[in-house]
Parts: C-alpha cells; sequence; structure tokens
C-alpha cells in the first residue's frame, strides 16, 4: 500500500492515479493519519500543495518520526519540505514556473533516473527553490540527481541509505515525460537494494 499525504492541492488526485499503477493507494489529508495507517505503509509520498513546507508542522511530525523506516517520496512541496528539514533552505526564484516545461539535467547513474539518459523534460509549477549554497548542510547521503541546467536549480534528490526521494517538478503531469518510468525506478530502489546496487557500479 502507498499512503498519500494530502496537502489538499489539485495536483493530488493526479498523483494519486499515477501511483494507483504500481499499488493500492490510501489518500489521507495530513492531519488524519493514524501512526498505526502510516507503519502499513510500503511507501510514503508527500504531495504537492500551497504556501511553504512551515504551514505544514503535521506532515513534518510524519516525515521525523517515519524517516528511515520506510520508504518517502516528497514531490514539489514534498521535496521542499524533506530538504529543508535535513538542513536546506527555502528561497523564493527568481521566476515563478507554473505549469511550465523545461529541460533539466538528470544524473543516469541514480537509482532515480535509471535507464533515462541525461535530459527530461518535465512539467514545473513552483515559486520557491532550494538555494544550492545551503546544500553543503545536508547530510552525505542524500545526493542530488537533478538540476535546471542554466540557474543550477537542484530539482531531484535521492538518499538510497534511508530510502528517500524528492522531485521538486511533477512526474504526475501529462507535461513530464515518463513520469511512469520515474516512479517504477523509485518503487524498485524503495523496495529493495537492487536499486542501489544496480546503479552503483
Amino acid at each position: 500500500m502507498i499512503l498519500l499525504i494530502d496537502h489538499q492541492d489539485s495536483f493530488t488526485r493526479n498523483l494519486e492515479h499515477l501511483l494507483a499503477g504500481f499499488d493500492e493507494v490510501i489518500v489521507r489529508d495530513r492531519r488524519e493519519v493514524s501512526e498505526k495507517l502510516a507503519r502499513s505503509a510500503k511507501m510514503m509520498v508527500l504531495s504537492p500543495g500551497p504556501g511553504r513546507p512551515g504551514d505544514y508542522p503535521e506532515t513534518l511530525n510524519l516525515y521525523q518520526m517515519f524517516r528511515g523506516k520506510i520508504p518517502i517520496l516528497g514531490v514539489c512541496l514534498g521535496f521542499q519540505l524533506i530538504l529543508e528539514n535535513e538542513g536546506g533552505r527555502i528561497i523564493r526564484q527568481p521566476r515563478v514556473l507554473h505549469g511550465v516545461e523545461t529541460d533539466i539535467a538528470i544524473d543516469p547513474s541514480s537509482a532515480t533516473y535509471h535507464g533515462m539518459g541525461k535530459v527530461l523534460r518535465v512539467a514545473r509549477y513552483h515559486s520557491l527553490q532550494i538555494e544550492p549554497a545551503s546544500l553543503s548542510s545536508l547530510p552525505p547521503s542524500i545526493r542530488m540527481t537533478g538540476q535546471d541546467p542554466i540557474g543550477e536549480t537542484p530539482l531531484s534528490f535521492e538518499d538510497i541509505q534511508r530510502k528517500l526521494f524528492g522531485l521538486q517538478y511533477h512526474p504526475e503531469s501529462f507535461l513530464t515525460a515518463k513520469g511512469k518510468q520515474l516512479i517504477e525506478n523509485i518503487r524498485h530502489a524503495s523496495l529493495d537494494d537492487s536499486g542501489a546496487t544496480r546503479n552503483s557500479s
């Protein structure tokens, strides 16, 4: 079962539809998640949402309780929430991107982008970003796997050791190429160690 934490965002149901191709999906508002339900999940997904990570203390509590215990994927707001909690800094980016397609540089040696080349076209809906200078404050197990090749904005990460993954963009959007393969790669790396082994050579 995949537990999708809902931040009352219009993209949540689209993300649910994508995830449902891999497992049963249970959607819960962040304020209505029981510890028992979370412990029964094979993966927790933190949905997109409006505002800043600090607006969602309930999700932060869930993240702190379950990181390293079950795989967690953060999408857009979820991406920011994980990295801010791990020591990164959230800033407003120079250009607001709402429904914009951009090519991003990706690391094909990562578990997230296994078999996907070096460039991926994605859908971006965000006005905030992780400050690149704050990446040095993150734990060494967190590896940046994608960025904007022009602005050098960090756009994805993975932590194979703790099975944490993040995408600043929207894999569920029809504007993102290979969204299904992205989730498949992350699921593969989350459910066993073969993702890390396969991509470490």
